[in-house]
């Protein structure tokens, strides 16, 4: 691993730890600032690296293009301003799935191109952390799907 990308990989290893302890002790608070920082950091480093390089080619718009999609989680996920979760609230309960589902959708996309094997620029341990994110929000799916999950 270059050595530019040691303090990011490490911010991103407390932040999924963060997001997976949320998830294990139902503090979901935990869950929503890993999430939203982890948005946050790799929206700024993508968004910084395409305006760096300067061009207008495929790997700018792609860098672009994934920058805007983890500000889109980080937006999903904005933690300081939390009201309570009713579940008996079926369009809360409905928006509760989409954006489980949106932010699976997100994190999944890294881990599916690593294993086709795609060069994804980032050090190999990076898209793990997806897959760990992509497969929180696979099960909380699964929850809502089956009615089993309890916001509090």
């Amino acid at each position: 691993m270059e050595d530019g990308m040691l303090v990011p990989v490490i911010i991103a290893s407390v932040l999924t730890l963060m997001c997976v302890y949320g998830v294990i002790t139902q503090k979901l608070i935990f869950t929503r600032h890993g999430l939203f920082w982890f948005g946050i950091m790799v929206f700024l480093a993508n968004m910084i690296s395409a305006v760096q390089t300067g061009g207008t080619g495929e790997a700018e718009m792609i860098m672009i293009s994934t920058g805007l999609l983890y500000g889109l989680q980080a937006v999903l996920m904005y933690p300081f301003i939390t009201h309570p979760f009713d579940n008996s609230n079926k369009a809360a309960y409905f928006a509760q799935k989409r954006i489980a589902i949106c932010i699976t959708s997100i994190n999944g996309v890294i881990p599916v191109l690593h294993l086709l094997g795609f060069d994804l620029g980032i050090p190999d341990i990076l898209p793990i952390y997806h897959g760990v994110i992509a497969l929180l929000g696979v099960g909380m799916t699964i929850k809502f799907f089956q009615g089993s999950v309890v916001v509090k």
